[in-house]
């Protein structure tokens, strides 16, 4: 009994959570490298010939200011190498739901020369994070993709309680070629015992920052590294940041780390914010909190020295990443992460083929050709269509879209199963009345 509900449960949840999973491993493998990909789509913008010196960063900064003086500034992202470009980055005082901006200004360090802007918001980097994060659903999607990830953790820990006896009856890697349900499911179980600590590890971390909103606020957690400020005046003009200043501080006051964004506040303080090298955290978590009024340091917050608890925290999105170990670690990440997809693929062809007799009574049966394809393609298109409205229009038509179909068919799913649930019962009724 125990072992046929351990059945039950992994092959249930891979069915019904399985395209959902199939199609996070593919999203996930892609934005694994957004970062790489945008800066060889924009090399106009993103890359720089050194120079001997660099520019001063305020005068960098108060020249762009001139120029988007609609927009309000929101944080300076600075280069990881010397060939790349300074990122001012604005946002609109009155942003529009529909049309929100998130204005990028790329300069060049040696120059102060402006390369170029976009809409953070219509890039194609943007797009391959969203589409992941939360499927473009509006209101829950990163939720949703948080209920995937425990999926897999149930689908995970089954697997290896079914699949671990049958490799002691069978050499590990030994594939048998009898057919192709028996094929799949040799593939399935090995491959998915090889990821096993790979899938929980993606699970656990993409469960707990998909629902991390709410489970903060039932374990009643705030995000560590905060800084509330004991002023309580909201200083509209920024003009009178010293950026170059911030720098030269935090160079003195926390010289391990790597500054990458420098963010006025609004309440009299500026943050400096970063990485330290060698570290497996989330990335621009270390932070050092300034005073503008004589730039003494207000709060200073290193990982390392932090309790164990707060490192707990912040490992979460570096391991559920694989941001901290440069571009071969992303690779093994990819290599590893499009396992995940193919056990769900892998999956669904074993359940059909161990449906089939049942199925091929129905009107609506179609061989397993024409339904992987069916399912590939509505995949495809989705993303294909998402992209594109995302690159014309940005986040919100895309996501307004996606969300009105989405809870439409939700709607007429349940709408569905709740007539065929009454149906049947009036037919039972019937029957023994």
């Amino acid at each position: 009994m125990k072992k046929n509900f351990i059945w039950k449960l992994h092959s249930w949840t891979g069915l019904y959570a399985g395209l959902a999973i199939a199609f996070l491993s593919l999203t996930g493998t892609a934005a694994l490298f957004r970062i790489e990909a945008d800066h060889i789509l924009n090399p106009d913008l993103r890359k720089v010939d050194v120079g001997n010196q660099q520019v001063s960063l305020n005068t960098a900064v108060e020249s762009v200011k001139k120029q988007y003086e609609n927009l309000e500034l929101f944080e300076v992202e600075l280069p990881k190498t010397q060939d790349g470009s300074w990122n001012i980055r604005f946002q609109s005082e009155s942003d529009s739901k529909l049309f929100p901006v998130f204005w990028e200004v790329f300069v060049d360090p040696y120059s102060g020369k402006t390369l170029g802007d976009r809409n953070y918001y219509k890039t194609f980097s943007y797009y391959l994070r969203n589409i992941h994060v939360r499927f473009y659903e509006g209101y829950f999607g990163r939720q949703i993709v948080g209920l995937a990830g425990i999926a897999l953790v149930i689908s995970s820990i089954t697997g290896l309680l079914i699949y671990g006896r049958f490799t002691k009856r069978q050499n590990f890697g030994k594939i048998r070629n009898k057919n192709i349900r028996t094929q799949q499911a040799d593939y399935h179980k090995y491959i998915g015992i090889t990821a096993l600590v790979f899938n929980l590890m993606i699970a656990i971390t993409g469960a707990w920052l998909g629902l991390q909103v709410y489970l903060q606020k039932w374990m009643h957690i705030d995000r560590p590294n905060t800084y509330i400020s004991s002023n309580s005046v909201r200083i509209k003009n920024q003009s009178s940041i010293d950026f170059d200043l911030a720098l030269i501080k935090a160079k003195s006051e926390f010289p391990e780390l790597i500054p990458t964004i420098i963010r006025p506040t609004k309440n009299g303080t500026v943050e400096v914010i970063g990485d330290v090298a060698g570290k497996v955290y989330e990335r621009n978590s270390n932070k050092l909190v300034l005073s503008t009024a004589d730039y003494s340091t207000l709060f200073k917050y290193n990982i390392s020295e932090a309790t164990a608890s707060h490192k707990l925290f912040f490992i979460q999105e570096a391991l559920h990443f694989g941001d901290f170990g440069g571009f071969t670690l992303k690779l093994i990440y990819g290599l590893f992460g499009l396992t995940t997809g193919f056990l769900s693929l892998s999956g669904f062809i074993i359940y059909l083929e161990r449906t089939k007799k049942q199925r091929a009574v129905k009107p609506s049966f179609q061989e397993l050709g024409p339904v992987l394809w069916k399912y590939t393609f509505g995949l495809l298109a989705f993303c294909l269509i998402t992209m594109i409205m995302s690159l014309i229009w940005g986040i919100g038509v895309p996501t307004l879209i996606v969300s009105v179909i989405f809870y439409s068919l939700l709607i007429f799913i349940s709408m569905k199963v709740t007539f065929k649930f009454i149906i049947n019962m009036f037919r039972r009724f019937t029957l023994y009345h």
